[in-house]
């Protein structure tokens, strides 16, 4: 499967990641110019925080799950012997390790949000990361629990998504600098969202081209050629966009 957008498609991404956060922001202020009252602008406003995630999932699940590639010898060049080996562990490893530090932060931010004392998280949960990181090494092994996995991770960036919204957009909850301590993360929590889902995107691809029918049984994986490579500049492009969207959001 190689992903492509459609003209149409990509125009309305772009005006949705120009206008949407214009719009959003009308909303908010027209909810605030009558704040006294019930307004169905300030229940516009308190939803939209639910689209981009919505939009985002939708188009993962549409264009970034289901890969078909050509299970035949496709070039003359193909990886195989130690170096398939290494190519193998090195991904899921490394996918692994992504995947649990994406759940983590969600739970760190659960944490953070809803215990008094956030030490709840670190003495309870995050010295038990080497044993979720061994799960899910495992659980990538099987094609079905591959695509359990990723659906996980939506979840989990939907999840983030709205802790993030309800709290800091509209309940005002700022995340302070113990927040942030011991932990790779942006200082804005709505990009490290985002690229930590555009990580795994781009792991979950790579994973799924070297899984891909009997690449592994007969431990002979053709190098992609170019059309499967550029595959991936359709992913970063999508959530680049996205990251946009959210740029301009808190800009305007």
């Amino acid at each position: 499967m190689i992903i492509k957008y459609s003209f149409a498609r990509l125009f309305i991404i772009i005006l949705f990641v120009i206008l949407f956060p214009l719009v959003q922001k009308q909303w908010l202020n027209l909810y605030l110019f009558d704040i006294g009252n019930f307004s169905i602008y300030k229940i516009l406003y308190y939803l939209s925080g639910l689209i981009c995630p919505s939009l985002v999932i939708i188009n993962s699940i549409d264009k970034f799950t289901f890969y078909k590639f050509k299970n035949k010898k496709i070039n003359n060049y193909n990886i195989g012997g130690k170096s398939l080996l290494l190519l193998t562990i090195s991904t899921l490893i490394i996918f692994s390790i992504f995947i649990s530090e994406y759940i983590f932060l969600n739970l760190k931010i659960f944490s953070y949000l809803f215990f008094s004392d956030n030490t709840f998280f670190v003495d309870h949960i995050v010295n038990k990361k080497i044993l979720f990181v061994m799960l899910t090494f495992i659980l990538l092994l099987f094609n079905n629990l591959k695509l359990f996995i990723k659906k996980v991770s939506l979840i989990n960036f939907f999840l983030i998504s709205i802790f993030v919204w309800y709290s800091e957009i509209i309940s005002n909850i700022q995340f302070n600098d113990n927040f942030f301590k011991n932990i790779f993360i942006l200082e804005n929590i709505s990009y490290t969202n985002i690229i930590f889902l555009l990580s795994i995107e781009i792991l979950y691809y790579l994973w799924s081209y070297i899984s891909y029918g009997s690449h592994l049984s007969d431990w002979l994986l053709p190098i992609p050629i170019k059309k499967y490579v550029s595959s991936i500049l359709y992913i970063i492009t999508f959530y680049l966009f996205i990251i946009l969207y959210y740029s301009i959001f808190f800009r305007t």
